[in-house]
């Protein structure tokens, strides 16, 4: 699998999803800041006959004679797919042709388009198969239950599944951004970042110690603040928090657990999807984050679980309206274990295992190991 941290890959179910004007939303609103190229890509399957789609079609398919091929597009004619990514501001868009068994072959060949700091924009659902991009981003036609083979064959690694009703897309063009070079996602979701623990084993306010200069707090919030559209602290002493300028729920009952902590953001929470995390997990891995949320349509929780039993609750996410009622239940038995939701609750699991990017600061010797840590990078950075 090739990595293209610099690319999105737009892919469909089938047609009428108006996957090139998402393209084009894209492009038009952040070419103006970034160069961006755009590409579409044709796999053929030589033994389905000369058109994908069935009869004579358009010749693109026909037309290839070799293994691939790479078409620049430089006319302006807003009927084309490609001529329209080109209106709407790529610095160029090439048009990839290519044989379904040389596909690796184009891509490595498609890359080399890229200028270097460029972003890609590209349409194709059979480029996931050797791509692994920033973002795969998949269109689905509400009114098509139907599924084309290139999109089947790949949909599972879709990082955001779109709906489209003929009108409008349920998840707008505008919730995609680029930072630092590469694509991300603003969900409408909120983060809840557990603060209210007492910090026994550390000695010390775990959220308040330090990592590059900032509060563990703050470098959470920072990870976090591009990728939802609410943040909100679950702490008992909202004044503390204040320079965070974020919502601070206390516990409707102290001393309760983090299970209160989850209960009360929950109530306070604008969204229905919901990720939770404790507030002494320095590196969030926010394409796990995002993979979970793509997972929860049908579920309750999506949690995190290592060797097959041990599961990973302040790093998970939570459905707000069938969440609450079950804490209610588990808090009025005199219960505050957070895996007690899973008893009633639908839930589906991740792997957790082999996360070398996953550690939890218990104990001041933790902090020190992880502090090291950080300033060798830094160095090697230097």
């Amino acid at each position: 699998m090739i990595r293209l941290p610099n690319a999105i890959i737009i892919g469909s179910t089938g047609r009428n999803t108006g996957k090139t004007e998402f393209s084009c939303r894209l492009i038009q609103r952040l070419s103006k800041k970034h160069q961006i190229i755009g590409f579409k890509v044709v796999a053929i399957e030589p033994s389905h006959g000369n058109c994908p789609r069935g009869g004579n079609g358009c010749g693109i398919c026909s037309s290839l004679k070799k293994d691939f091929e790479i078409i620049e597009e430089t006319e302006l004619n807003p009927s084309k797919d490609t001529c329209r990514m080109l209106i709407a501001g790529a610095h160029k868009v090439y048009l990839l042709k290519v044989r379904v068994d040389k596909l690796e072959e184009g891509v490595q060949a498609m890359i080399k388009y890229i200028p270097e700091n460029a972003l890609a924009v590209c349409e194709s659902n059979s480029l996931r198969k050797v791509i692994e991009p920033a973002l795969f981003i998949v269109i689905k036609n509400l009114l098509d239950k139907t599924i084309k083979e290139s999109c089947a064959e790949v949909i599972n690694y879709a990082n955001k599944i779109i709906e489209f009703d003929n009108m409008a897309w349920n998840f707008e063009p505008e919730r995609v951004s680029i930072k630092n070079q590469t694509w991300i996602v603003k969900e409408k979701a909120t983060a809840i970042i557990l603060a209210g623990g007492k910090s026994s084993r550390m000695g010390e306010d775990k959220s308040f110690l330090k990592v590059n200069g900032l509060t563990l707090i703050e470098t959470i919030v920072k990870q976090l603040e591009d990728h939802f559209d609410e943040i909100i602290i679950g702490a008992n002493d909202p004044e503390k928090y204040k320079f965070l300028n974020l919502s601070v729920i206390a516990d409707e009952e102290k001393d309760k657990g983090p299970l209160m902590g989850i209960y009360s953001c929950l109530k306070s929470s604008s969204n229905e999807i919901n990720f939770v995390t404790a507030c002494d997990i320095p590196i969030m891995n926010t394409k796990l984050i995002h993979n979970m949320i793509s997972i929860s349509g049908k579920v309750d929780i999506v949690i995190p679980v290592k060797d097959e039993d041990k599961h990973e609750p302040l790093f998970a996410i939570y459905k707000k309206n069938s969440v609450i009622p079950e804490a209610e239940k588990i808090i009025a038995n005199n219960k505050r274990r957070v895996i007690e939701l899973l008893n009633n609750l639908k839930f589906t699991t991740v792997d957790f295992n082999d996360q070398n990017w996953y550690q939890n600061l218990n104990v001041r010797d933790e902090y020190i190991e992880y502090i090291k840590t950080v300033e060798q990078k830094n160095c090697y950075r230097e």
